[in-house]
């Protein structure tokens, strides 16, 4: 009866649901991106025509929900179990329910008792956003990362581990590299929402990758909280085309948010490429959303804080009870103080995690190691030293912006020449570190177009496809290696021209090994053995292979002053070899404003230029 009456009154009758279907709210709902929805699930639409046509698909809806009871087939498991269509759509029923005052008698409400089931174990009532520090390791986490925390009605500071996560990533079939890179650039994968418990990201990002995490909890309550849930669930029904550059992890978490809320001006901020920092400014500018933030150490980074505080002996007691040696068998442990011993033992069970993962399953050998920290630490009966004093880096919003745009110009041996600068993203040696991973060089698309003074000739002096750094400075409790790749175009200044003619395409990279030190204020010191792989029209026989040495030093002077000397040679079968010595330093000049000047001799030519570099 009910399905009878909606056909023939329909709920808000046909003007109101009209202007409905083409209000902003409804477009959110649907994840509509210009006259299509980004959704490429064909369960999440219940009109055939329901991905291009907000009207029909309100219309398929309505019809839907007013339809008789689904029988729930116990024997059917996930997917395959019937549900209803408002138990499908919890979100939009509830929100159509209320746009068009849809009374019982015209719709009748139904059960949902696996929605309700699952809502309930969530129990959220609050909302943080957060972002997970780059990590060059991963593909796909190299700019970072940002998910949701859900937090839990009444979870206390001891309970907080238990909430549920919100995460948008990609389902990868292959685990070929190239032919994930190339799917990822084309759509070939499905991304996917999922929900896990807080403790199991933390153990992921905070503890196997050393990534640091910023929580920014929002000013949402558990009314906006629950639509965000009743969303998440529909979510399920569907996936999305996942692309690196736009439609990826970051972004998709704003179409989220802009269902629950669609005054919120998140997505329509990005067009071809989308960056996570840029998404996690784009939720803190809104008025009013963010309330505040919180910093969540790795383990890495809580290791290095408290062994900062020990002394050159504890250091080296730390160093080895973490690598298995018995509290009982060095004395000079007994002979500290019992505070001082607690932060020792506290350190040397830093490092023994470090050194041997954080599976729950330890090997028995491990296990018997742990053991005896343990008990030599609970022993003392004493909490762990506080550690609110520790120093917390610069959040990534306060970061330099990710794309950069320049003009300069200088003259080198073949004659004058004025440059034009930009980079898709994201930072280099000498950027602001601030915001950053320290000693981290993470570079796409950046371009230098030489304009020749002498040849009245523009051609790209660089292009850069990928430029990676990774300096992780060598220490005897982590020891992790530096490595570096890149690949793209430059001029093969060696055999002394200039010009398209004179462009090859490079593929380069190698590991080595990076200190620091704090004679002025902070220092990297740097080396590489590296290979190189050269095509183009200028070398003997089209192309050429060989390999040498590349290294460095990055100064840093001050918050606003760097500079960066680097060197290295190349040698191959046959043609010149390939030498450069370059350096450079850069000062910042306001908000989102650096000069940058540079002297260079790539053997045989010598260069001076000077560059004004905008961020935005």
């Amino acid at each position: 009866m009910a399905a009878a009456a909606a056909a023939a009154e329909p709920p808000g009758g046909r003007a109101r649901q009209g202007l409905l279907s083409r209000s902003r709210a409804w477009r959110a709902l649907l994840h509509y991106r210009g006259a299509t929805s980004q959704a490429d699930g064909a369960a999440f639409f219940l009109a055939p025509d329901g991905k291009r046509d907000l009207e029909a698909e309100l219309q398929a809806d309505l019809r839907a929900f007013a339809g008789p009871p689904v029988a729930d087939d116990s024997d059917a498991k996930g997917e395959d179990r019937p549900q209803h269509a408002q138990c499908r759509f919890p979100a939009r029923w509830a929100f159509l329910k209320e746009r068009l005052r849809i009374a019982p008698s015209e719709i009748a409400e139904q059960p949902c008792p696996r929605f309700e089931e699952w809502r309930k174990s969530i129990d959220a009532a609050g909302l943080s956003v957060v972002f997970a520090d780059a990590y060059l390791n991963n593909p796909s986490s190299m700019y970072g990362h940002t998910f949701l925390r859900l937090h839990r009605a009444g979870a206390t500071s001891g309970e907080d581990l238990l909430d549920y996560t919100v995460n948008f990533a990609a389902t990868p079939d292959t685990e070929n590299g190239f032919l994930y890179a190339v799917k990822g650039l084309i759509g070939s994968f499905p991304g996917r929402f999922s929900t896990m418990p807080y403790y199991m990201k933390i153990q992921e990002y905070n503890n196997v990758e050393s990534r640091d995490l910023w929580e920014y909890r929002l000013s949402w309550g558990r009314e906006k909280v629950d639509r965000l849930v009743r969303h998440l669930w529909e979510m399920g029904s569907t996936h999305f085309d996942y692309y690196f550059f736009d439609e990826n992890c970051s972004f998709q978490l704003l179409t989220l948010l802009e269902g629950v809320d669609p005054e919120l001006e998140l997505s329509s901020r990005f067009g071809f490429g989308v960056i996570p920092t840029d998404t996690l400014r784009a939720v803190l500018d809104q008025p009013g959303l963010p309330v505040s933030a919180k910093f969540r150490p790795s383990h890495l980074t809580q290791l290095k804080f408290r062994r900062e505080r020990l002394s050159a002996a504890e250091t080296a007691l730390a160093g080895k009870l973490g690598r298995g040696a018995d509290p009982e068998s060095l004395p000079a442990l007994e002979k500290l103080p019992p505070a001082r011993r607690a932060l020792t033992l506290d350190s040397a069970h830093d490092l023994f995690r470090y050194r041997v993962g954080f599976d729950t399953e330890l090997a028995d050998a491990a296990k018997r190691e742990e053991r005896k920290l343990l008990v030599a630490r609970g022993k003392l009966g004493l909490a762990s030293p506080d550690e609110q004093g520790a120093p917390h880096p610069a959040p990534p919003e306060a970061g330099h912006r990710t794309r950069r745009i320049g003009a300069g110009g200088g003259t080198n041996s073949l004659g004058p020449f004025a440059d034009v600068y930009w980079r898709a993203a994201l930072h280099d040696l000498l950027d602001d570190p601030a915001g950053y991973v320290p000693d981290h060089q993470l570079e796409m698309a950046n371009a230098v177009l030489r304009l020749d003074g002498r040849r009245k000739e523009a051609y790209f002096e660089t292009f850069d496809v990928v430029r990676l750094v990774s300096l992780s400075p060598w220490d005897p409790w982590i020891k992790k290696t530096s490595w570096f790749a890149a690949t793209g175009l430059e001029q093969a200044r060696e055999y002394r021209c200039a010009g398209w003619g004179c462009a090859d395409y490079y593929a380069r990279g190698g590991g080595g090994l990076s200190a620091v030190t704090r004679l002025f204020r902070r220092e990297t010191w740097y080396a590489f053995l590296t290979g190189d792989f050269g095509a183009g029209p200028v070398l003997e026989s089209g192309w050429r292979g060989g390999g040498g040495v590349a290294g460095g030093l990055k100064v840093e002077f001050g918050p606003s002053w760097r500079a960066l000397v680097e060197a290295g040679e190349l040698r191959y079968g046959w043609g010149p070899p390939r030498s450069w010595m370059k350096a450079s330093q850069q000062v910042r000049l306001g908000k989102g404003f650096e000069l940058r000047v540079s002297a260079e001799r790539r053997v045989p030519v010598n260069e001076v230029s000077a560059a004004l570099l905008g961020y935005f």
